[in-house]
């Protein structure tokens, strides 16, 4: 039995920025009330462009917990219209059961897109290949308008090799070349597309939204005993290399003890990250582990770090760089994502290779001369690329390009 529930917003009026384009974000991840942390770049993004257009998102979410076996949940969050679909997940591993949410995949996407008639958009933006895009498609042959794709996903690079399967490729090359544009976050993972053979003659880098009124440097920095170096990421160790941190960190302590480490953040591998730590022997007060922190809390850790070690054995983008840039605060980073984008001698060094000996050697270099570095400065680039404003006008730049085709 099919039981929807509806929260109406038909009647809801948004800002009179509605008379720029209409667009509709299909997104893969975005953030919903089974878990509110996926997506956000893409939430913050929509938010960006709702205040010069008109903008819906449709998000389809398995859960457990849904009253019915589909539940439509409307809502206007920062004036964007958001359209979140849950469909009754089964948590058996049966062949049954996931043929069963197969099909409720496919149908909650269905009705999702029905609970929005009637409606026209400009163009639509697909988020995240590939199983989301042949949605997208299929909605923008329904709308008779054309769809766009960003990528944010890290399958691509040869530290992920998630990127398999004959017909997963086969669907991902058809519905690459049958949009109008592909949109990446870095021209980092535009290459490692590229060296899969994901290439699109309208390809764009634009980077994700950063909370520049946030984000903000303080007045003044702190005075330290010891320097503050600031670790920021969501424990995976696969991809943030955090293991490889604590090693470089446990190598430095043999040498100079005028440092103490803040490990921030929570994730798959946290518990496991705090036990490899313990057997360094590194101590509470040489590394301390925070938890989550977020908002007001993480601006405050950025302002009073002496600086920020990104040690990723690969990013799409590398948020956590901008955000502590646009706090004043200069960044050691390996060579992913954004880095090698944003840093340079006047905001912090980046790591050539990604090695305990050399992630060693550029935090010992940074501690002899962060002091240097004019902290003020940094926030003004980074608002300059990466702030709402100008991300929405680099998208409205792209849609128009494509729709005046």
């Amino acid at each position: 039995m099919t039981t929807l529930k509806s929260n109406n917003i038909q009647n809801v009026e948004l800002n009179p920025q509605d008379k720029g384009l209409k667009i509709l974000f299909v997104p893969r991840w975005y953030p919903n009330r089974i878990d509110p942390m996926p997506g956000l770049f893409i939430q913050k993004q929509a938010g960006a462009l709702a205040k010069k257009h008109s903008v819906q998102i449709l998000s389809v979410h398995p859960d457990p917990d849904c009253k019915g076996t589909y539940e439509i949940v409307n809502s206007v969050e920062n004036a964007v219209r958001a359209c979140h679909v849950y469909y009754k997940a089964d948590q058996t591993r049966s062949v049954f059961s996931k043929l069963t949410g197969i099909i409720r995949y496919i149908k909650a996407h269905h009705i999702g897109y029905h609970s929005l008639m009637p409606f026209a958009v400009d163009i639509i933006h697909g988020h995240i290949l590939t199983r989301e895009i042949f949605f997208a498609w299929f909605m923008a042959r329904k709308q008779g308008c054309p769809y766009i794709i960003s990528e944010h996903w890290s399958r691509y690079y040869p530290g992920n090799g998630t990127y398999k399967g004959l017909i997963r490729k086969w669907l991902t090359r058809l519905l690459l070349k049958n949009s109008s544009g592909l949109i990446t976050v870095s021209e980092s993972l535009a290459q490692a597309m590229k060296s899969v053979k994901l290439v699109h003659p309208t390809t764009r880098v634009v980077p994700n939204v950063v909370d520049t009124g946030l984000f903000v440097p303080p007045s003044e920095k702190p005075v330290e005993s010891k320097a503050v170096i600031l670790h920021v990421s969501c424990f995976e160790d696969k991809s943030k290399n955090i293991s490889g941190f604590l090693d470089a960190i446990t190598q430095l302590y043999q040498s100079r003890n005028d440092f103490r480490v803040l490990m921030v953040g929570e994730g798959p591998d946290y518990q496991a990250i705090r036990k490899y730590s313990d057997s360094l022997g590194l101590s509470d007060g040489q590394v301390k582990f925070t938890g989550l922190k977020q908002n007001t809390e993480l601006v405050g850790l950025y302002q009073t770090a002496s600086f920020l070690v990104q040690s990723s054995n690969y990013e799409t983008f590398g948020t956590v760089v901008i955000e502590a840039l646009a706090c004043g605060t200069p960044v050691v980073s390996t060579n992913t994502g954004v880095a090698s984008e944003i840093i340079s001698n006047r905001n912090g060094i980046i790591i050539q290779q990604s090695s305990v000996y050399e992630m060693a050697r550029a935090i010992d270099q940074m501690l002899n001369f962060y002091p240097t570095f004019e902290w003020r400065k940094f926030h003004e680039s980074v608002a300059r690329d990466f702030s709402e404003n100008q991300i929405a006008e680099k998208l409205t730049a792209i849609y128009r390009e494509i729709l005046s085709k």
